[in-house]
């Protein structure tokens, strides 16, 4: 008996261990180029600067099966990791809405797969406002320097 919890004891810990070494980590520094170039394929944005009217964004492309990928958002000196996280699946195909804050979002979406090699991808993605009143707030005209 004795030796049956301790085989269990270890068959949990070596799947915990494996479970967590390949976890993406929290922050990814600006310089993090990644050590492959292979993983993913964005397809939206089709460049890696976009902009859009909406605050709802749809970041698409494919990649390999088995892949992890994460959106992170430049937050000072370095990407901090978001909620955005998903597995690409047999499909190959991912597409997932993400909520942008702000005008001006640097996002950095990185993929790892299990032999640990990782890809960085970095966007700009800018919004724009919803409306004609967003996008004119904060001009001012100085009634002084209108011709009469």
């Amino acid at each position: 008996m004795k030796l049956l919890k301790v085989l269990v004891s270890g068959i949990l810990a070596a799947a915990l261990l494996g479970v967590s070494a390949f976890a993406m980590p929290d922050v990814v520094w600006p310089g993090d180029g990644g050590n492959t170039a292979d993983l993913i394929v964005i397809t939206k944005p089709p460049k890696d600067r976009s902009a859009t009217f909406d605050r709802s964004y749809v970041i698409s492309g494919y990649g390999k099966e088995g892949t992890t990928v994460a959106i992170y958002k430049l937050t000072g000196d370095y990407y901090t990791k978001t909620e955005y996280e998903w597995t690409i699946g047999a499909s190959t195909f991912f597409a997932v809405p993400i909520e942008l804050e702000g005008r001006k979002n640097i996002l950095l979406v990185r993929a790892e797969d299990a032999s640990g090699q990782n890809q960085n991808v970095k966007l700009e993605i800018t919004y724009l406002g919803s409306n004609l009143q967003d996008m004119f707030s904060g001009i001012t005209v100085n009634p002084m320097n209108i011709p009469f």
